[in-house]
């Protein structure tokens, strides 16, 4: 790379700029003023929310990258990609580029896992910390998942283990890997802001890349994509899980139960898919790669399948927010991918389902998702919303002639679609799911308060039900 090395350690008396200051932004400027660097400014093309330490100086709007050319470091966040041309310009005269994760790998005494992949991470990722606490290892969660590592930095001891869940847009110019990986089922993602397919799975591979031979990684091998990313690492503990088939090395699913094989012996594990209290098959994923990495981070097998059976999973994923005597209202705001969606959907083929979905572009490929939806005969209706929702009645009309689809239609907001799922159901009762497949932007800020926002429209619209 051009410029100043991420490795060099960057000197306190000289300008640091922190660019991008959201969650993992301000978290770094407090890091930088607790380290004792003099000049810190913060960059943001938007309004900077949230209150800056004093005598941090922001600089935002039209104008914001100009400051870059006084700074010596740049700490770059994740929504920016690391080769803009302002970025390119600063490491030609020498600056240094680096990232609150690159920084945290460097610095951090403990034994690290990383997780990333293209659905799963916060689950896996919580699994695993659960699985190392009730093993009484001393275990941090952050990354992603919405803590950044460098608020916890300096109370990490050597015997602790840190699990940071890991984007892709944090993983694209890692210089450093953590001792322990999962790369989760991998497809397509964030394509409206990487290039391609193929530069996707590369930043992804970003995480594994510099692991030593005496590091671990555990991959699915029941995705082309995963097995693509966890091929870059030169790490020799290599362990496979999957849901389809038995593996040489790691853990699968063989009828009901779960196997795995350690040091060439197979182990039926006590722990069965029946017992989960989350759903679906992709979760049964999660468990399987979070066992694998707990146990190469020195657990036990038996307080891991433990934490396993007691894990209830996290808010908008597939969280029951609200029922009535007939029906039940699952808030899975968290699928912004159709492959999410996809996996909601197998959760229930039972009973009548009404599905919403829709939400700001990603310019993601729908056709598996209408494939999917074409072929589920418990589907009473489809509410669309948002900006996709053209393409998507676009794509479900192409996966089947409309005398086998239900009813779809679009709408305006989450509200009246809520109401049209829940008088769908009034007289069969089922499911109201609302498993996006898109980002929240446009109606919602985020994920979180579309996910919040439905489960208070769902428990109003329960309570009229009774």
């Amino acid at each position: 790379m051009e410029g100043g090395s991420p490795d060099r350690v960057f000197n306190p008396t000289e300008p640091v700029a922190v660019l991008g200051v959201g969650i993992e932004g301000l978290a770094t400027i407090h890091y930088l003023k607790r380290r004792g660097v003099r000049t810190i400014m913060a960059l943001d093309q938007q309004p900077i929310h949230g209150e800056l330490p004093q005598g941090v100086a922001s600089h935002t709007g039209p104008g914001y990258l100009d400051a870059l050319e006084a700074a010596a470091t740049i700490f770059r966040s994740p929504g920016i990609r690391p080769d803009i041309p302002a970025l390119q310009s600063a490491r030609r005269r020498g600056a240094t580029v680096t990232s609150a994760i690159n920084e945290f790998l460097a610095h951090c005494p403990a034994k690290l896992v990383g997780v990333t992949g293209t659905v799963g991470k916060g689950t896996a990722s919580t699994l695993i910390f659960e699985m190392l606490r009730k093993s009484g290892i001393v275990a941090h969660l952050a990354g992603n998942i919405g803590k950044s590592p460098l608020d916890l930095i300096e109370s990490v001891q050597p015997t602790d283990v840190v699990v940071l869940e890991i984007s892709s847009f944090q993983a694209m110019d890692l210089i450093r890997s953590p001792q322990v990986c999962v790369v989760l089922k991998t497809t397509s993602e964030h394509l409206d802001w990487h290039t391609s397919l193929a530069e996707y799975r590369q930043a992804k591979a970003g995480l594994v890349r510099h692991q030593s031979a005496k590091d671990a990684i555990v991959y699915c091998a029941d995705a082309q994509g995963s097995e693509e990313v966890a091929a870059q690492s030169p790490a020799q503990q290599r362990w496979a899980y999957s849901l389809g088939r038995a593996v040489e090395r790691g853990a699968y699913r063989e009828g009901e139960r779960f196997v795995v094989v350690r040091d060439g012996q197979r182990q039926v594990l006590s722990l069965s898919p029946t017992a989960l209290h989350i759903a679906g098959a992709f979760n049964q994923e999660n468990i399987l790669a979070a066992l694998l990495c707990a146990l190469s981070a020195g657990a036990a097998l038996e307080p891991c399948l433990e934490a396993a059976e007691q894990f209830e999973g996290l808010p908008h994923r597939l969280e029951l927010c609200a029922r009535s005597r007939t029906v039940r209202f699952f808030n899975d705001s968290y699928a912004t991918r159709p492959e999410a969606t996809i996996g909601a959907l197998s959760c229930f083929s039972a009973e009548p389902v009404a599905l919403i979905l829709g939400g700001s572009e990603k310019h993601a490929d729908f056709g598996p998702l209408a494939a999917a939806v074409a072929g589920c005969p418990n589907l009473v209706h489809v509410a669309l919303i948002g900006q996709t929702s053209p393409r998507l009645r676009e794509a479900l009309a192409a996966a089947s002639p409309s005398t086998q689809l239900p009813i779809v239609a679009s709408y305006l907001g989450l509200e009246p679609a809520m109401e049209a799922c829940t008088a769908a159901l009034r007289k069969s009762g089922g499911v109201v799911l609302m498993s996006p497949a898109c980002a929240s932007f446009g109606l919602f800020p985020n994920y979180k308060v579309r996910g919040e926002t439905f489960r208070a429209l769902a428990k109003r619209l329960a309570a009229s039900l009774r």
